[in-house]
């Protein structure tokens, strides 16, 4: 018998023996799709400002499965290191076999997740048929599996990415050629084809389903499918369960039934703190847990602080949804200036974010500065920050201090509790210093540091000519992606100022993050790094 029929025999016969890890076993792991390329990936808008392409999520998916498989001792190889494929040249679903295969692996596994149906969210695994032998049924269908060793890991992978992203419906194990229609008109996956051991794809769950895609920019979310492909491998092989287990839930809003954004969650005793995505997904997630009893604390700002008691076994899953209350007494989350920052500049806008809405004509009587500034007032839409603009420049070289006295109420009548007691009728106050003019630099050209940084919504960009010069000035994201043109024109010698109000060209609010300005004159180019907090 030779070698490679050797390997399927192995594979092929159910283990006996329970083994400890996967050590001496090798996994080939395709992330199905590749480059953006909307002629071969998917890509999903489910909110303004949030783009999801089903490629990034495979790969981060892929990423994140490698590290766990190696801790367990094996050998991990993937069929793409990259997401970026300006040329279209990703690898060919052919080429992807023939890692599998070149590299002699003993397991082949291809992610995906599903897509076309905005309605159903459940998990689908789809095994090679062999096609030309109806002797038996495995499954549905009429054929029967070109390897049975993928068939029976599908059997436990399906249940275990379910009960992981808690999809709905049954999970689903199918052969590739009765699925897509048999003799009426079915094929066979071509990133199946051709293997030379046994392998399996899984349609996770479904991306167009709004709520599970935004789950799945959640890079916490996708792990979670990573340990559901671990745990069905070591279930296969026989390797016992980890010792330590996983807490993750979602937190909503009372008041609108939606996921929470910054979701803020405290674990007890070990003093974790995990903070959310601005993803609409409210998602949380604690790996390694050690057995016993855990408390959860949720500490969202603009909500009332909720514990909750959680008991941990090795490798359990423990779900732990809460729908939060809105804090009754608002606060002051943070303010821009921030409290004793200096060389502020004198034309900033002085903004002040709360827990809550406010009720604007008493927070107005409430705010006083000193020395005195006069100005306007614009609130944004949630009435959750007010920002105050002085109509003429502040002093140079001056300490301001700005006062919100108790007279400031919430939309709901309650006064503020600054210090979180649990009793209203705080005043609040901080203080900042402004700079001196801006030096005029001795370079041609000059980008200053946007003011105020970080900052929400807006921010004022300054760049200094010593000659007339064609100009252009964009912010591209941590990616090089070009996200807004701010200036493209040419200046005479001077000083100009550009505001970014935190969109794109198209007029969409991006993400919270950091984002560079390119600043670029004749042949030369500075840059200022850059962060928005929402």
């Amino acid at each position: 018998m030779n070698r490679r029929a050797l390997l399927f025999l192995f594979l092929l016969t159910p283990l006996t023996a329970t083994a400890q890890s996967l050590s001496g076993l090798s996994f080939c792991i395709d992330a199905g799709h590749g480059g953006n390329n909307p002629a071969n990936d998917r890509h999903v808008i489910p909110d303004p400002g949030i783009d999801f392409w089903e490629s990034e999520s495979n790969f981060q998916k892929a990423l994140l499965l490698k590290p766990l498989l190696e801790a367990k001792g094996a050998t991990v190889i993937l069929t793409r290191n990259t997401n970026s494929y300006p040329n279209d040249d990703e690898p060919s679903l052919s080429a992807r076999v023939q890692t599998a295969n070149a590299n002699n692996v003993n397991w082949f596994h291809s992610i995906h997740s599903n897509a076309f149906n905005q309605s159903v969210n459940y998990t689908l695994m789809l095994v090679r048929e062999k096609r030309g032998d109806n002797s038996s049924a495995t499954g549905p269908g009429q054929g029967v599996p070109e390897t049975q060793g993928a068939w029976d890991v599908s059997l436990i992978m399906a249940p275990s990415i379910q009960s992981h992203l808690r999809t709905t419906g049954t999970p689903q194990v199918r052969l590739d050629w009765t699925f897509y229609g048999g003799a009426n008109g079915g094929f066979s996956l071509g990133v199946l084809r051709g293997l030379n051991m046994p392998g399996e794809l899984s349609e996770g769950s479904f991306h167009d389903f709004y709520p599970e895609t935004r789950r799945l920019m959640n890079n916490d979310y996708r792990k979670m499918e990573a340990y559901a492909l671990l745990k069905s491998w070591m279930q296969y092989f026989g390797v016992p369960a980890d010792t330590t287990g996983i807490v993750a839930g979602i937190q909503f809003d009372n008041l609108t039934g939606k996921p929470k954004n910054e979701t803020v969650v405290r674990l007890l005793p070990e003093n974790r703190l995990y903070k959310g995505d601005v993803f609409n997904n409210g998602f949380y997630m604690f790996e390694r847990v050690a057995p016993g009893q855990h408390t959860l604390v949720f500490e969202t700002d603009f909500y009332q602080s909720d514990t909750v008691g959680v008991s941990v076994s090795g490798g359990s899953l423990a779900f732990v949804n809460r729908t939060l209350t809105p804090a009754p007494f608002p606060y002051v989350i943070n303010t821009t200036p921030f409290q004793g920052d200096t060389n502020v500049h004198i034309q900033i806008s002085v903004t002040i974010r709360f827990s809550g809405p406010m009720d604007t004509a008493s927070v107005r009587q409430a705010i006083s500065f000193s020395p005195v500034a006069i100005g306007n007032f614009a609130w944004t839409a949630d009435l959750k920050s007010v920002s105050f603009t002085p109509s003429s420049p502040l002093n140079y070289l001056t300490w301001y201090t700005v006062t919100v006295d108790s007279s400031a109420r919430g939309t709901n009548g309650y006064s503020m509790d600054i210090d979180r007691d649990g009793v209203g009728g705080d005043s609040f106050s901080f203080l900042f210093f402004t700079g001196a003019a801006l030096a005029v630099p001795a370079e041609r050209f000059h980008l200053y540091q946007n003011f105020p940084n970080p900052f929400n919504p807006s921010t004022r960009i300054e760049f200094y000519l010593a000659e007339a010069s064609p100009v252009k000035v964009q912010i591209v994201d941590m990616l090089g992606r070009v996200t807004r043109v701010l200036v493209a024109s040419s200046y005479e010698a001077g000083t100009y100022s550009a505001e970014w109000d935190g969109t794109d060209n198209s007029g969409r609010k991006v993400t919270s993050g950091v984002y560079f300005c390119l600043m670029s004159a004749g042949n030369s180019l500075s840059s200022r790094k850059m962060l928005l907090l929402r």
